[in-house]
C-alpha cells in the first residue's frame, strides 16, 4: 500500500477537527495534503468527498434540530435553500470537471479555481465586520429563498467539482452577504458539509465499474474511507471546540482564525503548481501541525478569558 495511505487516518483527523470548529468539509486541507503526498487529482477530490460522509453524520444529525425550521427562521430561509440546492448542484460538479480536463487537457485550471476561491475566502474573512451582539440577537433572516437557493446551487457544483465541502463557500457568504449569526453558521455550514459531500459521492461512486486496483473511484473509496476513520473523531470533537468558544464569546475571534489557515493552504497549493513539491509540502506539514495545537490551545484560552477583548 503507498505511504499516503498509512498517513490517511492523521490526514482525516486533522482536517475535520478543523472542519468540525469552523463548519467545513475539510476538503480544502485533504485535497493541497493529498496532491502534495503525490495522490492524482481525480483520486484526491472523490476521497475528499467520501470522508465527509461519515464523519459528519453523526453531529449533524444531533445539532439538526437547533438550527430552526419555525416560520422566518434560520433553518427555513437559509439551511432549506442553501442545502437543498446544493444537493442538486453537486450532481453537476463531475460532470463538469471532466469536461474541463478534456478540453485543457490538464487538472491545472481545477487547481487555478480552488486558489481564487481561496482568495475570496480569505478576502471576506478579513473584511468582514461583526455586528454588535445586542444587534445579531434580535436579527432575523432577510434574503429571499430564490437568491439563497441560487447560492447555494454554485455552492453545490464548486464542491463536487473540487473536492471541498460546501462549508468552505457557505461560511464567507453567510457572514458577509446573509448575516447569519456564527452560532448558526456554523451549524449551517456543516449541514451544506454533509449534503453537498452526499451528492458529490453519489456522483463518484456511480463512476466504479468495478473493483480492481488502479480504478480512480476504488482508489478514492478506500482513501476516503482510512481518512474517515480519522475524521469521524476529529468532526465532533472540532464542533465541541467550537461550542466552547461560542459560549465564551470568542466567536469573532475563531472566525477570523480560519484566514491563517486559508494563507498556508494558497502558499501550498500555489507551490505544488509550479512543480515545487518539496516547499509544498513543508508547508502543508506547518498547516497539519497548526491545526492540531492550535484549536485546542485557542478553546483553553477562550474558556479561561470568556469575553476578554484583546
Amino acid at each position: 500500500m503507498d505511504f499516503s495511505y498509512y498517513l490517511a487516518p492523521l490526514v482525516g483527523f486533522s482536517a475535520m477537527l478543523a472542519g468540525g470548529f469552523w463548519g467545513l468539509g475539510g476538503g480544502w486541507f485533504v485535497v493541497p495534503v493529498l496532491l502534495t503526498l503525490g495522490i492524482s487529482s481525480p483520486v484526491a477530490v472523490g476521497a475528499s468527498l467520501l470522508q465527509m460522509l461519515p464523519s459528519t453524520f453523526l453531529t449533524v444529525l444531533r445539532q439538526f434540530k437547533s438550527i430552526g425550521w419555525g416560520k422566518k427562521s434560520w433553518g427555513m430561509n437559509i439551511a432549506l435553500p442553501i442545502c437543498g440546492m446544493a444537493f442538486i448542484g453537486g450532481f453537476f460538479g463531475r460532470p463538469l470537471g471532466v469536461l474541463m480536463e478534456d478540453f485543457f487537457n490538464s487538472r491545472k485550471p481545477h487547481q487555478c479555481i480552488y486558489l481564487i476561491l481561496l482568495g475570496f475566502i480569505l478576502y471576506k474573512t478579513f473584511t468582514h465586520k461583526p455586528l454588535k451582539k445586542s444587534s445579531e440577537e434580535n436579527l432575523i433572516p432577510q434574503s429571499s429563498p430564490v437568491k439563497t437557493g441560487i447560492i447555494g446551487f454554485i455552492v453545490g457544483v464548486l464542491s463536487s467539482l473540487l473536492g471541498i465541502g460546501g462549508g468552505t463557500i457557505t461560511r464567507p457568504v453567510m457572514k458577509s452577504y446573509l448575516h447569519v449569526p456564527e452560532v448558526f453558521t456554523s451549524k449551517i455550514s456543516r449541514l451544506a458539509v454533509f449534503t453537498t459531500a452526499l451528492a458529490g459521492t453519489t456522483s463518484y461512486l456511480m463512476q466504479i465499474e468495478t473493483l480492481k486496483s488502479g480504478d480512480p473511484g476504488t482508489d478514492s473509496l478506500i482513501l476516503g474511507l482510512l481518512m474517515a476513520s480519522g475524521g469521524f473523531i476529529g468532526f465532533p470533537l472540532g464542533a465541541w471546540l467550537h461550542s466552547k468558544v461560542v459560549a465564551s464569546g470568542h466567536e469573532e475571534k475563531a472566525a477570523h482564525s480560519f484566514s491563517y489557515v486559508v494563507i498556508l493552504v494558497i502558499l501550498s497549493l500555489s507551490f505544488k503548481i509550479i512543480n515545487q513539491v518539496t516547499i509544498s509540502q513543508i508547508i502543508i506539514l506547518i498547516c497539519g501541525v497548526f491545526l492540531l495545537s492550535f484549536l485546542p490551545i485557542f478553546t483553553a484560552w477562550s474558556c479561561k478569558h470568556p469575553e476578554t477583548k484583546l
